[in-house]
């Protein structure tokens, strides 16, 4: 359905009334989990959580359900003091100091009917680096990914152990408000998955829920502009930010996406193959946008292509059937890794 009335002007605000809007708010509290598709997916031994969408770069890609709400934006920081940057690959890197870690994942144990998909990992994320996730399909990436802010508990088979540790405090321990959690550790998924509503309202919806009072569309338009500026969106939609957000192209719906998570003001991004189903020039766009982003944010990327872990990974993390093998900097795990089973992996023997 489309969103009603999407050329009323730049003072259109949102008909809660409307179904389309609605549907909106049922597709936050779905936290992008589609669950009919996962109970299917659960016959699969390899890695169940796993939900591959199809590689659709036109228009009108139709939303699936997406993570919960986001927050009022907060202005960008800059790279954490003793933050090192280097330049690969035409790419500027921020090494992050490894001894500064927002995230810590300590021997995460994850089960779907009893069949474990990994067997007790444990990573580490430095806080404003790139971590890049790697290996071979079935590997359990994903599986660890959606651990990382509490979206596999949601398939009704899983079982889950061990620790995910946010700046020191584990995640799972009971009480953990998973509203906040999701705000502070966003997820980018595969498939884009804009609202089906105008581009402003994708990125304003969230601040307008969590007011106290409803805020108008002018007071609003800063907040807008600066995740739509940070996501390298702006200049392409400032003219046009009452049209439908479907019906912008993949790698700019994925923007939307980002720019819709940064409106949170996060710690940590979690991207799932952001660029899988995009085009050539989308993918460098995204990847470019990957490297700014760094240092004022830690992202956790799960990517097959191992060409774009070498150019925007900091650090890098390799499992194969559902064991870490291997974890560093990107340059030594990529160049010259220390198990034979890296080696053969980045030298395309498998996977």
């Amino acid at each position: 359905m489309e969103t009603p009335n999407n050329e009323r002007g730049n003072e259109r605000e949102t008909n809660q009334d409307d179904p389309g809007y609605e549907r909106a708010i049922h597709q936050e509290w779905h936290h992008a989990l589609d669950h009919t598709a996962d109970l299917k997916a659960a016959g699969d031994p390899t890695d169940p959580t796993v939900v591959t969408a199809p590689a659709d770069t036109t228009a009108a890609a139709q939303a699936s359900p997406t993570d919960l709400p986001i927050a009022p934006t907060e202005p960008a920081v800059a790279p954490a003091a003793g933050t090192a940057t280097a330049v690969v690959a035409g790419h500027p890197k921020h090494v992050a100091d490894p001894s500064d870690l927002v995230l810590a994942i300590r021997g995460l144990r994850v089960s779907f009917s009893g069949n474990e998909i990994l067997h007790g990992v444990d990573i580490d994320a430095p806080r404003g680096g790139v971590v890049a996730l790697v290996g071979p399909s079935g590997c359990g990436k994903t599986t660890l990914l959606r651990s990382v802010n509490r979206l596999t508990e949601l398939a009704p088979t899983a079982s889950i152990t061990g620790e995910v540790q946010l700046d020191g405090s584990n995640i799972y321990d009971r009480g953990t408000d998973l509203n906040l959690l999701r705000r502070r550790i966003g997820m980018v998924f595969q498939q884009p998955n804009p609202f089906p509503m105008t581009i402003f309202d994708n990125v304003a919806f969230a601040m307008r829920e969590q007011a106290k009072s409803r805020p108008s569309r002018s007071s609003l338009m800063p907040a807008v502009e600066d995740v739509l500026q940070r996501a390298g969106l702006w200049g392409e939609v400032k003219d046009n930010l009452d049209r439908n957000a479907l019906s912008l192209s993949g790698g700019q719906q994925q923007r939307l996406c980002i720019a819709r998570t940064l409106a949170a003001h996060p710690e940590v991004i979690l991207m799932d193959e952001p660029c899988s189903a995009l085009d050539p020039r989308s993918t460098a766009r995204i990847e470019e946008l990957i490297v700014q982003l760094a240092g004022s944010l830690t992202i956790v990327i799960v990517t097959h292509n191992l060409a774009q872990a070498k150019r925007i990974g900091d650090y890098a993390a390799y499992l194969l059937n559902g064991d870490l093998i291997e974890q560093g900097l990107a340059e030594q795990v990529f160049e010259d890794p220390r198990e034979q089973s890296t080696r053969d992996f980045v030298s395309g023997m498998f996977g």
